[in-house]
């Protein structure tokens, strides 16, 4: 952001923007800092997910951030890869994490593995399952899984959505709303929020 900014001749938006960023991650950080290492969720980010392939986050991709700033364990912490990790259902079982995020690079959706509609693969005993936590990242401006304008958003989404009880005063529609007002200068409306937190499997293409 800073770079953008220098490059097109800076301006007071690329200060607020990263100032807001900075307090979010800090507030968040310091929230779930007190959470003990028992208690930490063990979360896995299902990058892309079709009848012919399964790939996750990695400690060298974007996922692990992602837990990391949220007081997360990424399950996939011990795969190297710098990109998505191709994984299978055995390893799943292995992990059986505790919360599933999907990305928007896949059509996946929650209700696929809560209703094993992908393949033959069969979800219905790995813990985020059979909790009802799966889910389907928003997306905004781009996709939200990788760093960009919607990050500040998407870091309060990502730590409510692995600590429901924790964040349970923060309204994230209410969040973006007032992002996109004052940074953007535009006001989303109820159907704007409704796909931005419930985007369609075509939000991949």
């Amino acid at each position: 952001l800073e770079t953008f900014d220098a490059i097109f001749g800076g301006s007071a938006y690329g200060k607020d923007v990263t100032e807001y960023s900075n307090q979010v991650q800090s507030a968040i950080m310091e929230k779930v800092s007190a959470i003990p290492a028992e208690d930490r969720k063990k979360v896995m980010i299902l990058f892309a997910y079709s009848d012919a392939t399964m790939s996750t986050s990695g400690k060298g991709f974007f996922g692990q951030s992602w837990c990391d700033l949220t007081g997360a364990i990424n399950v996939g912490e011990g795969i190297e890869s710098l990109g998505s990790a191709a994984i299978n259902m055995e390893q799943v079982y292995e992990w059986n994490p505790d919360v599933i995020i999907i990305t928007n690079f896949t059509t996946a959706q929650p209700e696929d593995l809560y209703n094993n509609t992908i393949g033959s693969d069969d979800w219905s005993s790995v813990n985020a399952v059979k909790n009802k936590q799966v889910y389907k990242m928003p997306l905004g401006i781009y996709r939200s899984y990788t760093p960009g304008a919607d990050t500040p958003v998407t870091l309060q989404w990502f730590a409510k959505a692995v600590y429901p009880e924790l964040f349970q005063d923060m309204d994230v529609e209410q969040i973006a709303k007032d992002y996109y007002k004052d940074f953007y200068g535009f006001e989303l409306t109820d159907e704007q929020l409704e796909n931005m937190f419930n985007p369609p499997s075509e939000a991949s293409a």
